[in-house]
């Protein structure tokens, strides 16, 4: 509900993925794997070194047959982390990747899916940062997801300035809609705007 070599500005969408043709050249680097369970299926879930990112493989099984055809996707970045969710409760897996960019902004991103008969649904990712919640962003972002919620924490700068960070963080707590996409806290239907995220302040 990502992460680019690039800086890219706060109108972004967090999305690094991109369909990708199995190659059939000489085995890559594996740079992430990671095995996780939910209910009868396991999940394992690799990346491998490519051109511009990496290509990431997701393989769900039941004991050890495959029960769908291998998720194949390229990000740009690095995959970190991957987790297991339930965000909208509906006790249809969810699996949520986290990715990071290289250089000074190392942009993060998700890419997310719900395992549901037998087949993976894309989640829609977090959407574009603006008003109040994109003041001072300049990447950096880190998720996890926490009950029911996907949280983004990141740094606080003084306007463009990389190298001006203010102390502060902001959080944001998105919650899964049922629809399939990531919103940020509650949307009014009378502004269209969203509820500012929590800031903290610099440790004194």
């Amino acid at each position: 509900m990502a992460s680019c070599d690039s800086a890219r500005n706060a109108t972004e969408d967090t999305s690094t993925a991109s369909t990708t043709v199995e190659s059939t050249g000489a085995p890559a680097e594996v740079a992430f794997t990671r095995d996780l369970s939910q209910g009868d299926y396991r999940f394992q879930i690799q990346s491998t070194t490519a051109d511009n990112g990496q290509q990431l493989t997701i393989k769900t099984r039941r004991g050890e047959a495959l029960v769908t055809d291998p998720v194949r996707l390229n990000v740009r970045g690095n995959v970190t982390d991957a987790v297991m969710g339930d965000l909208n409760g509906n006790g249809n897996p969810e699996l949520y990747i986290f990715t990071s960019g290289s250089g000074s902004g190392s942009f993060g991103g998700v890419e997310a899916y719900e395992f549901k008969d037998k087949s993976f649904t894309p989640l829609k990712s977090p959407q574009t940062l603006s008003g109040d919640m994109a003041t001072g962003y300049q990447g950096q972002d880190k998720y996890e997801v926490r009950g029911n919620k996907l949280v983004r924490t990141f740094p606080v700068y003084s306007g463009t300035d990389t190298s001006s960070p203010t102390g502060e963080t902001r959080t944001i707590e998105y919650s899964l809609n049922s629809e399939g996409m990531l919103m940020p806290g509650t949307m009014p239907a009378a502004s269209g705007s969203t509820t500012p995220a929590t800031t903290t302040p610099p440790k004194q």
